[in-house]
């Protein structure tokens, strides 16, 4: 039997079996680049030469592999390299740089409630002669639980020496010299700082990225 060159193999598959092949290979090129969470400058350019001799701009890598943009992002900010906004929404102080704006969601508790031991109130009938007796048996409203609820909605913004909160309703700001911690979810992201009570807590595409920029920022800041 007559062993098939590559060319032949390559005719034989069909435009979407060759599309599949070519996007996995780049994928598992793209996950060896970003394997130590880092990418160096000459690795982006080369990373992004790469891009441009399989096809794929920036809108492609978007639609099909937005997970690989974050990481992409994580990777940068990882490496030191911090972008700057050059039309961001919050209104900067001198000598301040913002590096990310996402929306977010400003969450808030919702306490849960329910009537147990009766039915939810009680009745009576309104007419002439019938009076109001106390002591008739009700139903009582119990604590069953919390549940997250956006209280708000609005550009997240990581500067060079604050994270700001600009919602519909409030502005918070948390300065990096009160930072003192920060609590990443798989959906959202809290930051504690020594000058407010209540910890904010936000709900974001992608928290990861916002964790990542805020500190390679609070690193510059404190250097």
């Amino acid at each position: 039997m007559k062993a098939l060159k590559a060319g032949d193999v390559a005719s034989a598959l069909s435009s979407r079996q060759r599309n599949k092949l070519a996007g996995e290979a780049f994928r598992t090129y793209a996950d060896a680049v970003l394997a130590d969470d880092e990418l160096t400058a000459e690795e982006e350019e080369t990373f992004f030469d790469v891009c441009d001799a399989v096809g794929i701009d920036g809108d492609k890598l978007q639609l099909r592999d937005s997970d690989l943009l974050f990481r992409l992002v994580i990777a940068k900010v990882n490496d030191g390299r911090l972008d700057a906004i050059p039309h961001p929404h919050v209104m900067t102080k001198k000598d301040e740089v913002v590096h990310l704006e996402m929306v977010a969601g400003l969450m808030k508790e919702v306490t849960l409630r329910e009537f147990r031991g009766g039915s939810a109130g009680f009745s009576f009938r309104i007419a002439k002669g019938v009076r109001y007796r106390t002591g008739a048996f009700r139903g009582r409203s119990v604590v069953v639980g919390t549940e997250l609820q956006v209280a708000d909605s609005g550009p997240l913004a990581v500067t060079s020496s604050r994270v700001v909160f600009l919602g519909q309703q409030k502005t918070i700001e948390i300065p990096y010299s009160k930072l003192v911690g920060v609590e990443v979810f798989e959906d959202g992201i809290r930051f504690s700082a020594s000058n407010r009570q209540n910890a904010p807590l936000f709900k974001l595409e992608n928290d990861e990225v916002v964790a990542a920029t805020v500190n390679a920022a609070v690193q510059r800041f404190n250097a």
